[in-house]
C-alpha cells in the first residue's frame, strides 16, 4: 500500500528538559548529541520534499526528543519559523512536537499558535503518580490533566504518550492508564514499553536487582490488551516500540522488550485473541460444526497469521476437535461459516 503521510523527524535529546528520568538517555536513543542549526533544518527539509510520492497526501514536520516547549524561547522561534515557512509555502501540512505535562501554559500554547503548530505529543508515561515518582518524572498526574485540557482548548491535535512497565508499575495500574487517558479524549497515542538502556538510573536499578523489565511476551500481551481498550473507544494507536535502531543503537538496549517489528507482534496478538473469542461464540450459537471456514480480510492477513503463522497454529490447537479451514478475501472483517464436506 503506497506511502500517505510523511513525517519530517528532528531529534533534540534531552535539550529543554531539567529533569533525568530513570530510563532516559536521548543520546543512544536519537543518536544524536547537539541540537540541529539552521542550515541542517533547511537541507533537510529540502531533501524529503524532492522525494515525496504522488500518493503522499499529509507532510509534517516534528521536533522529538527533549522538552520542545523547555527549549529557550529563542530557540523555539527559530525552529518554528523555519518550519512555519515551508507551512505557509503550501509544502507541508502540520507541525508536530514533543513536550512534557509541566511545560504547557497559556503563553507556551500562544506561542506554538502563531506558528501554526498543529499537534503536541505529551509525555504522560502513566497516570498513576508513585510510578512517575518512582520514575524521577518531575511532573505529576494533574499536571498531564491540565495541560491535555489546555491543548484541546486551544485547537491543537492532542497525542499521549504511555510508557508501561516502568518501576512501580503493573498490570493493573497499566489498564488503569488507558482508562484514564482515553477520559482526556486525545486524538492518538504511542505506547512504548519500557526498555532499560545503558547509562541511566534504570540499568543501575536493573544491575541491583531492583528493577526487573516486562519480558516481550508480557509487553506483548499487555500492550495487545492497552491496544484493544484504544481501538474500542476509537482512538488511533500511532506507534507501539521503540523505532527500529541500526544495530550500534540497538546494542545499549540491556533488558527489556525491545523487538524491531513490536508493532507487529502486538497486533498480530490482538488480532489472534479477537479471532479467538469471535469463533468461541459461534460455536456457542451454532450447532453440528463440521469444519469452520474462516475468511480473513486480505490486507490483515499478516498480522492475522502471526510471525511463522504462529496464530494459525495457536488457533487449531485451541479448536483441536474441529477443522479449521483459512482463507483471504476482499472484507474488512473476518467471516466464519460452517462448511458441510
Amino acid at each position: 500500500m503506497p506511502k500517505t503521510h510523511v513525517t519530517i523527524p528532528f531529534f533534540i535529546p534531552h535539550y529543554g528538559c531539567r529533569h533525568r528520568c530513570v530510563f532516559c538517555n536521548q543520546v543512544y536513543t536519537t543518536n544524536t548529541t547537539t541540537l540541529p542549526d539552521e542550515a541542517y533544518i533547511t537541507q533537510k527539509i529540502e531533501r524529503y520534499l524532492q522525494t515525496i510520492k504522488p500518493a503522499v497526501t499529509h507532510v509534517e514536520i516534528a521536533f522529538f526528543g527533549g522538552s520542545f516547549t523547555g527549549l529557550n524561547k529563542e530557540i523555539q522561534q527559530k525552529y518554528l519559523t523555519i518550519a512555519h515557512r515551508y507551512y505557509l509555502l503550501h509544502k507541508i501540512d502540520g507541525i508536530r512536537l514533543s513536550t512534557r505535562p509541566d511545560y504547557i501554559d497559556n503563553e507556551t500554547l500562544s506561542l506554538l499558535k502563531v506558528y501554526n503548530v498543529s499537534t503536541v505529543e505529551l509525555g504522560a508515561q502513566s497516570m498513576h503518580d508513585d510510578v512517575l515518582e518512582q520514575s524521577h518524572r518531575g511532573h505529576t498526574v494533574q499536571d498531564t490533566l491540565n495541560a491535555s485540557r489546555l491543548i484541546k482548548e486551544y485547537g491543537f491535535n492532542l497525542i499521549i504518550q504511555l510508557m508501561p512497565g516502568l518501576p512501580g508499575d503493573t498490570y493493573e495500574k497499566s489498564i488503569e492508564t488507558a482508562y484514564k487517558t482515553i477520559s482526556l479524549r486525545p486524538d492518538g497515542v504511542r505506547i512504548y514499553p519500557t526498555v532499560v538502556i545503558r547509562d541511566t538510573k534504570l540499568e543501575t536499578l536493573y544491575r541491583e536487582g531492583k528493577f526487573v523489565p516486562l519480558t516481550l511476551d508480557e509487553a506483548i500481551d499487555l500492550c495487545a490488551n492497552l491496544y484493544a481498550i484504544f481501538v474500542d473507544n476509537n482512538i488511533p494507536v500511532i506507534r507501539m516500540g521503540l523505532h527500529p535502531f541500526d544495530d550500534a543503537v540497538a546494542d545499549t538496549i540491556i533488558a527489556g522488550p525491545y523487538h524491531p517489528s513490536f508493532g507487529f507482534l502486538v497486533k498480530s496478538r490482538y488480532y489472534r485473541d479477537t479471532l479467538e473469542l469471535q469463533i468461541k461464540k459461534y460455536l456457542q450459537h451454532n450447532s453440528n460444526i463440521q469444519t469452520l471456514s474462516i475468511e480473513l480480510p486480505e490486507h490483515k492477513i499478516a498480522e492475522y497469521y502471526g510471525p511463522h503463522k504462529e496464530n494459525i497454529d495457536f488457533l487449531r490447537n485451541v479448536f483441536n476437535t474441529i477443522p479449521l479451514q483459512f482463507y483471504s478475501a476482499n472484507i474488512q472483517e473476518p467471516v466464519i461459516r460452517n462448511t458441510v464436506v
